[in-house]
């Protein structure tokens, strides 16, 4: 039994190993640089396999996979995968798999997807340019966007009495609230009050804490008058009783941070990135219209 678990688990790591590499199998011309090494490293039947091959594959590798086989003993473990894809893959041809219908369907559609990616690359990509004036131009047509309004860090006690709450029940949470800001102008713990009071489930159990938010953000959870009053108050202050539609609030003013405008500078790398994925989308689909002008499209009906 221990012996077929671990002939399974060899056999897993096999194949994962071997579809890891046979992922990058099929490279694109222009990974292999021009003039790359040409060094036979293994010869496997009638294939050869050299330096610029387990180069180019060690590149089309993920980043966090990649650095496993930056060493000589990993260069190693990838040249036998890259061996073992050979062996299989010779002996797949000489058994005709790759000429079984559904195989050589699947091996055509992995063909146009690499043909498609090069495409793009040579043809759209290559060409797409984001020059100083763009990235200028786009700042000072969207500041907004790179700007970040005020925010306040607060502190609640809500005691909830929505609109459709009877008079008695607006009067008695009114009541609690007042008699809560009592206490806590006596000194009494805001943070140990609102998680004994506070009817605020997002902030009951942070003692009260909303965290930092811009002005409009709260008005539809608490209401514009908390708002107006939260933003109104001094860093440490607490306010009186503010009733609003959904109920009696006290709010304390912990920390304010003030309007920032993000520098051209500062947003450049990003404002680079919009304009590349911008250019490329449009650049992209213009030469698909192009391509159907070329080579004409009917669908059946």
């Amino acid at each position: 039994m221990n012996e077929e678990l671990t002939m399974k688990c060899r056999m897993n790591t096999l194949v994962c190993g071997c579809m890891m590499i046979a992922m990058c199998s099929a490279l694109p011309a222009a990974v292999r640089a021009e003039g790359a090494d040409s060094k036979v490293l293994v010869t496997v039947g009638t294939e050869s396999i050299t330096q610029a091959d387990l180069d180019a594959r060690t590149a089309m590798l993920p980043p966090q996979i990649r650095s496993r086989f930056e060493n000589p003993a990993g260069r190693r473990q990838l040249l036998d995968q890259v061996v073992l894809i050979s062996l299989m893959s010779q002996e797949a041809r000489r058994l005709g798999i790759d000429k079984q219908d559904d195989v050589a369907k699947r091996i055509k559609e992995a063909a146009d997807n690499i043909m498609v990616q090069e495409l793009t690359r040579q043809q759209i990509s290559g060409d797409i340019v984001v020059s100083d004036e763009d990235v200028s131009a786009y700042y000072q047509e969207n500041k907004k966007d790179f700007v970040r309004p005020e925010q306040i860090n607060a502190s609640v006690i809500m005691f909830a009495a929505g609109a459709g709450a009877a008079a008695d029940v607006k009067k008695e949470k009114n009541k609690l609230a007042r008699e809560t800001l009592k206490r806590l102008k006596k000194g009494a713990d805001f943070a140990e009050v609102a998680r004994e009071v506070s009817e605020d489930q997002r902030t009951q159990r942070r003692g009260g804490v909303t965290g930092f938010f811009a002005e409009g953000r709260r008005e539809r959870i608490y209401g514009k008058k908390f708002e107006e009053t939260a933003f109104a108050l001094k860093q440490g202050e607490i306010s009186d009783v503010i009733e609003t539609e959904f109920g009696y609030f006290i709010v304390r003013l912990d920390d304010r941070q003030p309007r920032t405008e993000e520098s051209l500078e500062s947003a450049k790398p990003k404002i680079e990135r919009r304009l590349q994925q911008s250019k490329q989308r449009e650049a992209y689909e213009n030469y698909v219209e192009s391509l159907k002008e070329q080579y004409p499209v009917t669908y059946s009906e």
